[in-house]
């Protein structure tokens, strides 16, 4: 019996501490009801915020990791390499037109070839 006492007292100490000694008015209720609820509201609003945003994130990462196991990647073939690389040193070396040859070989040897050519042609344009 003595425990329900002294619960008892802790609860009525704890509920009678908070009011006033005057009795609220209804309005005053309503506004601090309204004003807590705003708190509420705000701080369940700011953690939706931060899921929502950590969730975006997840899902970017998610759908990064998904495209690069999935999507597979072509490397070059080596005659796609060389032939790129062909036409590149063509272009340093200043020629404009491309190159008409069929296979690697073709292209390789016209490649080589071009200083000769263009040496040639200056001697027959000169004649």
């Amino acid at each position: 019996m003595n425990e329900d006492r002294e619960l008892l007292d802790f609860l009525r100490d704890r509920l009678e501490g908070d009011v006033p000694r005057e009795t609220p008015r209804m309005e005053e209720i309503l506004r601090a009801a309204e004003a807590e609820s705003f708190k509420l509201a705000a701080a369940r609003r700011s953690r939706m915020l931060r899921w929502s945003a950590s969730l975006a994130a997840a899902c970017v990462a998610a759908a990064c990791a998904f495209a690069v196991l999935v999507v597979p990647s072509q490397a070059p073939t080596p005659e796609a390499t060389v032939a790129s690389v062909i036409d590149l040193l063509r272009a340093a070396d200043g020629a404009e037109e491309e190159s008409s040859a069929d296979s690697l070989e073709e292209m390789l040897l016209a490649w080589q070839d071009a200083p000769y050519e263009s040496a040639i042609s200056g001697l027959v344009a000169e004649n």
